[in-house]
């Protein structure tokens, strides 16, 4: 998991040398939206699931999150287990903010504490900053962003590059472990969806999605308001290209504000399943 062009579809192409077989949960088909790659490791079999970003240029956050809620719960009788989890991040970003940030606390609260141990979090893109600076910006992610993760039992991974031998080595080292894991808690969304029996907006990963969501919306509104300024005092051309923007930007916001709305629950109902649960 991590937000678009992290380099996770990269990363499996690379250890399955584009010959991974695409497979869906009976490992003979799969969907256009999420790939799963099915590729031998001694005795085991491995699968490799490759999910979009919340920041996907196709579809909506909320669409992309009832895909993994799907993904994950195929049906009421049997869920997939993960034996580990890797959180894609490029090391270029040179602040945590944005579609980043989001990504990442949408992806804490999808996991879960309980589940926090089978996490890995992957630096990518090393060849594109000096080494001195990325390390720099490793350590502030360690000792802020992810501390809590860490704390929680998760491990970070360098990956200089995208060579088979390079790609292979995250997997030759951790993965014997997390096999023998593989019965251990299963990600918070699962439990919520399969146990629960919740709707994706009572989730912590959909009132998560929500929040942010609100946040984007007012920050969209703001600029609104700023083009709506500046197209006063601008001249023709100049306020012909901010109208421009302004119905591109309030495009973004009514889908925004739409999404927002689909996972906003009420008062109440928050407090009458907090305090019943659901039957």
């Amino acid at each position: 998991m991590g937000p678009t062009g992290a380099g996770k579809s990269s990363f499996i192409a690379s250890i399955t040398n584009d010959n991974g077989e695409g497979v869906g949960h009976d490992l003979t088909s799969c969907t256009s939206d999420i790939k799963a790659t099915k590729l031998k490791f001694k005795r085991f079999s491995v699968v490799l699931v490759d999910t979009p970003g919340f920041n996907d240029t196709k579809k909506s956050d909320l669409e992309i999150l009832n895909l993994i809620s799907d993904w994950l719960n195929p049906n009421p009788i049997s869920t997939p287990i993960l034996s580990a989890i890797l959180y894609f991040h490029r090391i270029t970003d040179n602040r945590m903010a944005g579609t980043p940030l989001k990504n990442l606390r949408v992806f804490e609260k999808l996991c879960g504490k309980d589940a926090m141990s089978k996490v890995i979090l992957v630096t990518t893109m090393w060849d594109e900053v000096d080494t001195d600076t990325g390390n720099e910006r490793l350590e502030e992610l360690k000792d802020s962003y992810w501390k809590g993760m860490i704390s929680r039992g998760s491990t970070t991974f360098k990956c200089n590059g995208l060579s088979l031998d390079n790609v292979w080595s995250i997997l030759k080292s951790r993965l014997p472990q997390w096999l023998k894991k593989e019965e251990e808690a299963s990600v918070l969304l699962q439990k919520e969806i399969s146990d629960m029996k919740l709707e994706i907006k009572e989730t912590a990963a959909g009132q998560q999605l929500c929040s942010r969501l609100e946040e984007l919306a007012q920050k969209r509104m703001e600029t609104l308001g700023k083009i709506q300024e500046e197209t006063k005092r601008a001249d023709e051309k100049t306020a012909e290209d901010l109208w421009k923007e302004f119905n591109q930007i309030k495009d973004q916001l009514d889908s925004t504000l739409s999404q927002a709305r689909q996972l906003k629950m009420n008062p109440a109902t928050r407090w009458l399943r907090r305090s019943v649960g659901r039957k």
